[in-house]
């Protein structure tokens, strides 16, 4: 795959700050900012903001311009329904055994989840899994649209979630997923994963 542009870092950094809470909903994005941090010129920053933007992590306002989207209400069964669609579906389109390089950042993503230390950590390395099985499918658009709603729903879920109540632990359902897919059963990895977006929908939900 290639390498991601200037712009696409920065808006990954800015999507990752919304995400977690350090731009808050309604903030300000100030071009001459960004451009100051990140030591380059407005244009990549306009870019990365327009990513934001169709990310609906971001709108623009006439005359006062890019401010971080407010968190949406009640839309977290929207996202499951699409995730589950499309990620599924991904799943279902594999044939043939997988090699270990193929399932090489499934695996990272895996592991990270079981290493992580505070709920910001696992929950990246939870939307890296689920980016992961997706870029199987090797259709690139399929795997920008899930991207885009596991960052919705990471939003949603660090919303609702506890930072001081998490505690580390291991990914059954993650750990069952990767397994098919090792094995080649790529239906009941389908499966697995469907009910797995489901449980994370009402988890989230509460």
């Amino acid at each position: 795959m290639r390498e991601p542009t200037l712009a696409e870092r920065i808006a990954d950094e800015l999507a990752q700050r919304i995400i977690i809470g350090d731009l808050k909903p309604g903030e300000r994005l100030r071009q001459e900012v960004f451009a100051h941090e990140f030591n380059t010129s407005h244009v990549p920053i306009r870019e990365a903001f327009l990513r934001l933007e169709i990310r609906k992590l971001a709108f623009s306002e006439p005359r006062r311009g890019m401010r971080v989207a407010p968190l949406g209400s009640g839309d977290t069964r929207e996202i499951a329904r699409m995730r589950s669609a499309l990620e599924v579906m991904g799943l279902r389109t594999l044939s043939g055994r997988l090699a270990p390089k193929q399932l090489a950042k499934v695996k990272e993503a895996l592991v990270a989840g079981d290493q992580a230390t505070d709920l910001v950590a696992w929950e990246a390395s939870n939307r890296a899994f689920h980016v992961a099985l997706a870029e199987l499918s090797l259709m690139p658009r399929l795997v920008d649209a899930v991207r885009d709603l596991n960052i919705a729903f990471s939003r949603n879920a660090l919303r609702h979630g506890s930072p001081e109540g998490w505690k580390p632990g291991y990914s059954n359902d993650h750990q069952r997923i990767y397994e098919c897919l090792e094995s080649g059963d790529y239906n009941m990895a389908a499966s697995l994963l469907e009910t797995h977006i489901w449980h994370g929908e009402r988890v989230s939900a509460r």
